[in-house]
C-alpha cells in the first residue's frame, strides 16, 4: 500500500527525562539555530526541499555544523559523539576556525541537501527533515571518507554521461538534442573533478583517518 510523499510515523526522543515528539523538536531546533541565519522559511519541517531554491544555505550548514562541533567538544552532553569513527577528522572539518571553513561549509550544505532524501521529500521518511539528524547521516558517510560528497558528484556525472551515450546509441532520431545534453554532462563532470581535486588540496588541516574501511 503506497503512502503520500513525506508520510511520517512520529518518533519520540527522551530529552531531560521528558518524551519529546521528533516532529516538534524539528521546529524547536530550527527556531533556535536556523531562524537567526535564515529568517524566512526557516522551519525545515514544512520547507519544500523539492524546490532547489530552498536548498540548505552555507549559513544554515554553518549553524548546524557549530551545534555538532560544540557537542564534540563538550563533555557530558545528552548526545555523546566522542565515540564516532575518525572523530578528530570530523572535528577538524567542522572547526569554525579552519582556514578552509568556507569551502568545508559549502560542501556540508551540499551534503545536507543530499541527505534530505531521508526526510519528507521521499516516501520513506526517517528524519522528518530534522537538521541534526540529517547532519548525522552526512557525517556518518564522511567518517568513512571526507571526500565522499565530492566523489559522489563525480560518480553521478559519470553515470549521467553513460546513460546519455546509451540514448545516443539506441536512438535513430533526436540525437542532436542528446549530444547537447552530453556536452552539459561533460562540463558537469569536469567541474566535479575540479571540486574533488580542490577537496584533496584542502585536507592539510584535517588529521588522517584512524579507521579506514568498514
Amino acid at each position: 500500500m503506497g503512502t503520500q510523499s513525506g508520510a511520517y510515523q512520529d518518533v519520540y526522543i527522551k530529552r531531560e527525562d521528558e518524551m519529546v515528539s521528533l516532529k516538534k523538536d524539528v521546529t524547536d531546533f530550527c527556531e533556535k539555530y536556523i531562524k537567526p541565519v535564515h529568517p524566512k522559511n526557516w522551519d525545515w519541517s514544512v520547507r519544500d526541499f523539492e524546490n532547489p531554491e530552498n536548498d540548505p544555505t552555507i549559513d544554515e550548514a554553518r549553524a548546524i555544523g557549530n551545534v555538532v562541533y560544540n557537542d564534540l567538544k563538550k563533555k557530558g552532553t545528552d548526545v555523546d559523539l566522542s565515540t564516532m569513527n575518525n572523530v578528530k577528522a570530523i572535528e577538524a572539518y567542522l572547526n569554525p576556525k579552519s582556514k578552509h571553513e568556507v569551502f568545508n561549509m559549502e560542501e556540508f550544505a551540499f551534503a545536507l541537501k543530499v541527505e534530505l532524501e531521508h526526510g519528507r521529500i521521499k516516501d520513506v521518511n526517517v528524519t522528518n527533515n530534522h537538521p541534526f539528524l540529517t547532519a548525522m547521516i552526512a557525517l556518518a558517510h564522511m567518517t568513512e571518507s571526507l571526500t565522499y560528497y565530492k566523489r559522489l558528484k563525480v560518480m553521478e556525472a559519470e553515470g549521467e554521461i553513460y546513460e546519455i551515450m546509451r540514448k545516443i546509441q539506441a536512438s535513430d532520431v533526436g540525437k542532436e538534442e542528446w549530444y547537447k545534453e552530453l556536452g552539459k554532462a561533460e562540463l558537469e563532470l569536469n567541474e566535479a573533478k575540479a571540486g574533488l581535486a580542490e577537496r584533496l588540496e584542502k585536507m592539510d588541516d584535517i588529521p588522517t583517518l584512524e579507521k579506514i574501511g568498514d
